[in-house]
């Protein structure tokens, strides 16, 4: 009767064991979890915030002499360079400094575009579309200064007028929009409130 007992006391501290064992590793896992959700998120708003400073480089309203005179240095070994009309050719010149600088940001598109797999693992679809809609505007802008080079005359007042607000981050007049600044704004802020809890609530954990 004693033995039986005992038996079954066993088993019970063998099923206690086990349970406690599982919750155990359930808490590490959670916890795993959060450490690489707080990672991600901080990775992903440093690659949002480098990104959207990146456009403002590349939309900068003042281009520089230096950018210029690099870009006609190159534009000079194109052929047909020499048969194009002046008015063409600094039009080609401007193109080419926003292609330059474009170029240069090569480090925070590839950035933005890496994030995208665990943006959409580990949180959302919604916080994904957000990555992309703030990477797409690079090729917005670069959409625009094609345009640019064709655009010689502006007879179309309003297309010329979207053309620029999409090179520069010009601030239009009262009742217009922006669109690239605007999706820049949209996909920052939407970044901000999916990322900016999860760094917040591990910060209000560690100090408690």
């Amino acid at each position: 009767m004693l033995q039986g007992i005992g038996t079954v006391g066993g088993v019970g501290a063998v099923v206690w064991a086990a349970i406690k064992g599982a919750n155990t590793f359930d808490t590490w896992r959670r916890q795993k979890l959060v450490e690489r959700k707080l990672d991600q998120a901080e990775r992903i708003l440093t690659a949002a915030y480098k990104g959207r400073r990146a456009l403002g480089y590349v939309r900068g309203v003042m281009m520089w002499g230096h950018e210029l005179h690099a870009a006609q240095e190159q534009m000079k070994e194109k052929d047909g360079w020499g048969t194009q009309t002046e008015a063409r050719q600094k039009r080609l010149v401007t193109a080419q400094a926003f292609y330059n600088r474009i170029n240069r940001t090569k480090d925070e598109r590839e950035a933005l575009d890496q994030c995208l797999p665990m943006a959409r693992a580990l949180f959302s679809e919604e916080l994904e579309q957000a990555i992309e809609k703030l990477n797409h505007q690079f090729w917005m802008v670069q959409v625009d200064v094609d345009s640019y080079v064709d655009d010689e005359g502006g007879t179309d007042a309003e297309f010329t007028k979207k053309l620029r607000r999409g090179m520069y981050a010009i601030n239009p007049p009262a009742g217009e929009v922006n669109e690239v600044t605007e999706a820049m704004e949209v996909a920052v802020a939407t970044i901000e409130r999916i990322c900016l809890p999860v760094l917040r609530l591990e910060a209000s954990a560690a100090a408690g």
